[in-house]
């Protein structure tokens, strides 16, 4: 089994570091592949960025048909999602969408930390959308762009679990999704500090692709 990840932001010098990261997720006898596009911005923040990213997007899955069993839009916001499943005849899944419908299964409430004001709108969209507005508690912003997220490590995990801490007490939160995949370095200690599951959307969408692509769900358009 094979699962593709697109990074959907031009070449990244975190593609080999991201792989490394969601093997640690893998079953036995899958693999994993982590791609950027060949051209985009840093980061996929805003919904200008959005709509840039998607030729590039749509371009990489058909170089790609037929190589894999399953693909993720490796953000939060899955950009271009609709017209990725359009083209795919294989699964493909966004964490924004993957992670808090398993934040439904794993409580009653959820609160997303996202990373600016921007994406949390974005976030609230997507809520809507998918029509989990009666299970959500809040959208946090950290209001820290994502390319500052990695600045000051410690500094961005004490902003986070403050945050989660509060949206847990106030808006009564029992399940927190870690709002970016930027964050999927830090999940691990964020949930040592936290007393509620912790969801991190890369890892969980991965697995989720996992199952999928090995019950053999072919999306035939």
């Amino acid at each position: 089994m094979k699962i593709l990840v697109i990074n959907p932001v031009g070449i990244n010098r975190w593609d080999k570091k991201d792989e490394e990261y969601l093997k640690k997720f893998l079953d036995r006898n899958s693999q994993v592949k982590v791609v950027s596009l060949k051209k985009g911005p840093s980061s996929v923040e805003t919904f200008v960025s959005k709509a840039i990213v998607c030729e590039e997007i749509l371009k990489t899955i058909d170089e790609n048909k037929g190589n894999y069993d399953a693909i993720i839009l490796n953000c939060f916001g899955d950009p271009c999602i609709e017209a990725a499943r359009e083209i795919a005849a294989v699964p493909v899944l966004g964490p924004g969408e993957t992670s808090m419908h398993i934040a439904c299964l794993l409580g009653h409430k959820f609160s997303v930390i996202s990373p600016t004001r921007k994406t949390a709108l974005q976030v609230e969209l997507n809520i809507r959308k998918f029509g989990l507005k009666n299970r959500l508690a809040a959208i946090i912003p950290l209001d820290i762009d994502v390319k500052n997220l990695e600045k000051n490590p410690e500094k961005t995990i004490q902003t986070v679990v403050e945050k989660a801490k509060k949206t847990i007490i106030e808006d009564g939160a029992d399940v927190i999704v870690l709002g970016c995949t930027a964050l999927a370095y830090w999940a691990e200690e964020i949930q040592k500090r936290l007393n509620v599951p912790v969801i991190e959307p890369a890892a969980v969408t991965l697995k989720i692709a996992q199952i999928l692509a090995r019950l053999n769900f072919m999306c035939v358009r």
